[in-house]
């Protein structure tokens, strides 16, 4: 979430405090490469650079191009379940490269990553978009991350965590 908002202050003691937890640099990378398709390149780029300051390392890369549409599409379908069709209709009605970006990218470049799980991606991505204020993309990330395993009570503690659950 301080990433998303462009906290550095409070991004540096979430990493250090990350660190201090244990998370090794992998995870931390693959946490803040889910900035990319939910706050974007600006916000990725600064906490990147934040984490390198303090985790000087080499992140690897991961993935062939040509599976990045197939893989993201497969774990679209898993998150949106039931809605998939609709969903991605309505997103190639707004147009249709935002589809296709949605999959390839948001969910096959980044999404469909190993290291973390895909329930652990959706709990990561509602406190940064409760944070950027879209509420329609919190929700639908919320079922998401119920579909693949995640439960009510850990949905409302990442929330709660970061200041956004209900009071």
């Amino acid at each position: 979430m301080a990433a998303a908002l462009g906290r550095e202050g409070a991004l540096r003691r979430w990493i250090r405090a990350a660190v201090r937890a244990g998370a090794s640099a992998d995870r931390l990378d693959e946490t803040l490469l889910q900035l990319v398709p939910f706050a974007g390149f600006a916000r990725a780029i600064n906490a990147f650079r934040i984490l390198q300051e303090i985790v000087p390392h080499a992140p690897r890369p991961c993935g062939a191009p040509r599976a990045f549409r197939r893989r993201g599409e497969t774990l679209c379908r898993r998150i949106y379940g039931p809605v998939y069709g609709r969903m991605i209709a309505r997103m190639r009605s707004y147009h249709p490269d935002l589809a296709e970006w949605i999959l390839a990218d948001g969910y096959g470049k980044v999404l469909a990553r190993p290291i973390l799980a895909v329930r652990e991606r959706e709990l990561l991505v509602l406190p940064v978009l409760a944070a950027m204020k879209v509420p329609l993309q919190q929700r639908s990330h919320a079922e998401g991350a119920r579909r693949v395993g995640a439960t009510a009570r850990e949905i409302r503690a990442v929330l709660e965590g970061c200041g956004y659950g209900p009071r």
